[in-house]
């Protein structure tokens, strides 16, 4: 069965939710894991009951052979532990998956990226576009299998949330890209005039993000 932790500062009390898709552990955000653990392990033949009830068991994927990851430039080392629900963390240069033997690791990782994602390229943008003095109408991830951003003529931007793997100053020069075609929405010589200004050394950086392209859409 795949589980989800989710811990709470408000909850007092452990608890169990069975969904068609998963089951939810509900936790206070102070109780060790291993108390989770007990406590899940003591609920577990009512646990398969009731998930029997919702559907057949489907076959698991198997586990991704990673080894490592790339976040903000830097190559993270993959520590995967055996557990009864998904969790993930990051502590210094390794990433830590808590998952069962049978997840799907590589789909765990990419997720936490884009979860990541989601809150490193909006801070970014929003730096750059306070520079600007415009501010895109939408922002939005975007999983893009040849694009790193797009702006549209509504000033709707999207980034690809495979940025989160490059470093900021390369996350930079798409922010500023796609944000001066707020101003210019071609690529005019005015238009890189703009670029230019709001990321001083773009060129070398867009030279940087082709050569790495290839490895940040491998995920």
């Amino acid at each position: 069965m795949p589980y989800q932790l989710r811990r709470s500062r408000r909850r007092r009390t452990l608890g169990l939710t069975v969904t068609p898709s998963e089951v939810r552990i509900h936790a206070p955000s102070w109780t060790p894991r291993a108390e989770i653990e007990c406590y899940v392990v003591q609920q577990h033949d009512w646990l398969r009951r009731a998930w029997n009830r919702m559907q057949e068991r489907a076959p698991q994927a198997a586990a991704a052979s990673l080894a490592e990851v790339r976040y903000l430039g830097k190559v993270l080392a993959l520590d995967v532990r055996a557990s009864l629900f998904v969790e993930v963390m990051r502590l210094g240069d390794t990433l830590r998956v808590h998952a069962p033997l049978d997840a799907d690791v590589g789909a765990i990782v990419r997720d936490w990226l884009s979860a990541q994602a989601g809150r490193l390229l909006g801070w970014r943008l929003a730096r750059i576009a306070r520079r600007l003095g415009r501010a895109p109408s939408r922002f939005a991830l975007s999983d893009a299998q040849t694009q790193w951003g797009s702006c549209t003529r509504h000033g709707h931007i999207r980034l690809n949330w495979r940025l989160v793997q490059a470093p900021l100053a390369l996350i930079d020069y798409v922010a500023a890209h796609e944000l001066a075609h707020l101003v210019h929405l071609d690529h005019s010589p005015r238009f890189w005039a703009q670029v230019a200004e709001l990321c001083p050394d773009a060129l070398a950086r867009r030279a940087e993000l082709r050569r790495m392209g290839a490895v940040l859409f491998q995920v």
